[in-house]
């Protein structure tokens, strides 16, 4: 994951998930606008239940789910995902309002979870459907989340140099790590990853199943040094003297020399927090902090054109020819390419208590690990 200086984001940024309506098949397939439940079956329905198709589900991916409806007489009548306008099912998921502060109901029944590992952490993916000509026959599920999917790699590189100029510096990261417990994980570790000035995102894995070194990577490196200024191009050549015939042009000059390329941005600096009582925690992480490579050379300037022919006279009763026009001078060569930035410093490792490591403005849902943890 490459990420700018001025593309700085928090996968937080986005803010909370709305509580979605009953989404309605939008393919030409799906049913029509005014398909509707058969009334006396809908009076038969004592139960209606939301069949998850897996217990656990890593953040930002998909959970697929069936519904089924149970009747007074004991049998039970499915959900249709599908819709055959020959042989219309007796009910279909569009009957459903399926709403989840968590996930994002989908057409077909499905439900896509919500990419940000906090919101789900300590009660899962809440799953809500009901019935919507009877509101009152309602059913609910969870799906336990996993960290599985979870990125552990991030490269954040300083922005390009201007023409001539050189990378800008590496981004500053700090790292926040704790070993923290959920109701779904004994040992989960909580990332938060900070990028300069902007809010953090957090990352979860399952602490006991991760390497125990060099496992969490962040590289922070310099930007790229900017093309070099190009060369100047060459002046044109004289024209040659009037006569019988005219001379021949002048030579152009050579084209200049493009300038260096800006050299490379410095690598830029990683900090890492962790509790004082598991100063090892650090380990975890390794720190990549490179300089930026060197720009280009600025091509060389064109050749001048040749010098104008010139003019033959009239002599002797007769026109003289034209001196033919001279040669265009030679392209300038590249300019050399810029240095490889200086790396950065090892990253510092800070070591705070455990309530302090990740600040005092925290999410809500963070704290409430915290909290969970502490019992």
């Amino acid at each position: 994951m490459t990420v700018h200086l001025e593309k700085w984001q928090s996968s937080r940024a986005a803010g909370r998930w709305l509580t979605l309506a009953v989404s309605v098949a939008a393919c030409s397939s799906g049913p029509p606008p005014d398909f509707a439940p058969d009334p006396g079956l809908v009076a038969e329905i004592e139960e209606i239940r939301i069949h998850p198709r897996q217990e656990w589900v890593c953040p930002g991916q998909s959970i697929r789910a069936d519904y089924d409806a149970v009747l007074r007489d004991g049998s039970v009548v499915p959900f249709s995902r599908r819709y055959d306008e020959d042989h219309p099912p007796a009910l279909h998921v569009v009957f459903l309002r399926r709403t989840s502060p968590d996930a994002q109901s989908q057409g077909g029944g499905d439900w896509s979870t919500n990419p940000d590992p906090l919101t789900s952490a300590m009660e899962g993916f809440r799953l809500h459907a009901e019935l919507i000509t009877r509101p009152e026959l309602s059913a609910s599920a969870v799906v336990m989340p996993e960290y599985s999917c979870q990125p552990h790699t991030f490269k954040f590189v300083g922005r390009n140099g201007a023409r001539g100029q050189s990378g800008l510096p590496g981004p500053d990261v700090l790292v926040r790590l704790n070993v923290l417990s959920s109701p779904f994980v004994e040992r989960l570790l909580v990332a938060a990853v900070e990028v300069g000035d902007a809010p953090p995102f957090y990352v979860m894995h399952d602490a006991n199943a991760i390497p125990p070194s060099d496992w969490f990577v962040i590289e922070a490196l310099g930007g790229k040094g900017g093309r070099g200024e190009g060369g100047a191009d060459g002046a044109q050549g004289t024209k040659g003297a009037d006569g019988c015939p005219g001379a021949r042009g002048g030579a152009g000059a050579a084209g200049g020399t493009g300038g260096p390329g800006g050299p490379g941005g410095p690598g830029g600096p990683i900090t890492i927090m962790v509790p004082v009582e598991e100063p090892f925690l650090a380990g975890i992480v390794e720190g990549i902090s490179l300089g930026g490579p060197g720009g280009p050379g600025g091509a060389g300037g064109d050749g001048g054109p040749g010098g104008e022919g010139g003019g033959g006279i009239f002599s002797g009763g007769r026109q003289c020819a034209a001196g033919s026009a001279g040669p265009e001078g030679a392209e300038g060569t590249s300019g050399p390419e810029g240095t490889i930035g200086s790396p950065g410093q090892r990253p510092r490792v800070i070591t705070v208590s455990g309530e302090d490591v990740f600040g005092s403005r925290v999410p809500l849902e963070l704290r409430a690990l915290v909290d969970y943890s502490r019992n």
